[in-house]
């Protein structure tokens, strides 16, 4: 969707919001919360400082995106609408973590809700913050209207089936392809419960149902190459969750997040093929708002 942005003062609302961020997850993690991480299995502390660096720059690149997609999916820019796209798309943006919270040992509910709560809320001040610094115009149009009566179900389809390919994949095709290197024999592990397996779908549901949701709020020209190049941008974006977890959890190496990233960037590419072609979006823009 073709929106005006001022380049220079976007880079610095985004990353003053990026910082934001960095300092509120470092206060809250590392001393407010600190309690709550006694069974976490967490790196050593001398692990962690050395990849401080890493875990800064996974910030510096998410939360910019997630200012612009703002940008996009809302033209009508206004404190509320920053704040309402930071609940929704901010408890998306946690659903690495509920799907990482199921397999990690000793950590409980009170565990992963204060953990998406903490980060939910932290990215709608972040939103209103950018907001408020970069001050953004409204743009003049939107894109096509959502049929929500033929999106819901063909988007939970979508959902589906990532969870259908993505769980084999771990659990079975990739210890076979790769041994003891995926999954490290050492990486803390435990059975989930039943309520455990029903969180996790929950997680699958909700975060790539909104995947969809965002392709077609973004994207006012719905073509098959529109929708496997989002696929391929917002697929990566998903997966720096995962990245800031390899900075946090013990024995959680570096070719098991290899092996993760494009794996998990191939599975959003065949969803949004898969969606593109059942869904069949119009591509027409329409003056009609899509709140």
């Amino acid at each position: 969707m073709g929106i005006t942005v001022n380049w220079p003062r976007f880079l610095v609302a985004s990353i003053v919001s990026a910082l934001f961020v960095i300092v509120v997850a470092v206060a809250w993690h590392g001393h407010f919360a600190a309690s709550m991480y006694a069974d976490f299995p967490a790196r050593p502390a001398d692990q962690v400082q050395l990849l401080m660096p890493f875990l800064v720059l996974t910030f510096l690149i998410q939360i910019p995106i997630f200012c612009y997609m703002y940008l996009r999916v809302y033209q009508q820019r206004s404190v509320n609408n920053a704040a309402k796209f930071g609940l929704w798309a901010g408890f998306f943006t946690m659903m690495p973590n509920g799907q990482f919270w199921v397999g990690t040992p000793g950590v409980g509910w009170d565990f992963i809700i204060m953990q998406i709560v903490q980060g939910t809320v932290t990215l709608i001040f972040t939103m209103v913050l950018f907001q408020l610094i970069y001050k953004p115009a409204d743009e003049s149009s939107a894109g096509p209207e959502i049929n929500f009566g033929k999106f819901v179900w063909w988007g939970l389809g979508g959902a589906v089936l990532v969870f259908v390919l993505d769980y084999p994949f771990h659990k079975y095709l990739a210890p076979m392809l790769f041994g003891d290197q995926y999954p490290n024999p050492n990486f803390p592990s435990r059975a989930p419960d039943a309520w455990m397996l029903v969180e996790l779908a929950g997680t699958y549901l909700y975060q790539l149902t909104c995947f969809s949701y965002l392709y077609l709020r973004m994207y006012p020209q719905r073509t098959m190459n529109n929708a496997l190049w989002f696929g391929t941008w917002l697929g990566f974006w998903v997966l720096i969750p995962n990245m800031q977890i390899f900075v946090a959890e013990r024995e959680y190496t570096s070719f098991m997040l290899f092996i993760q990233v494009p794996e998990g960037m191939i599975l959003t590419i065949i969803m949004m093929a898969y969606f593109a072609l059942v869904y069949r979006p119009k591509q027409t823009a329409t003056l009609a708002a899509a709140e």
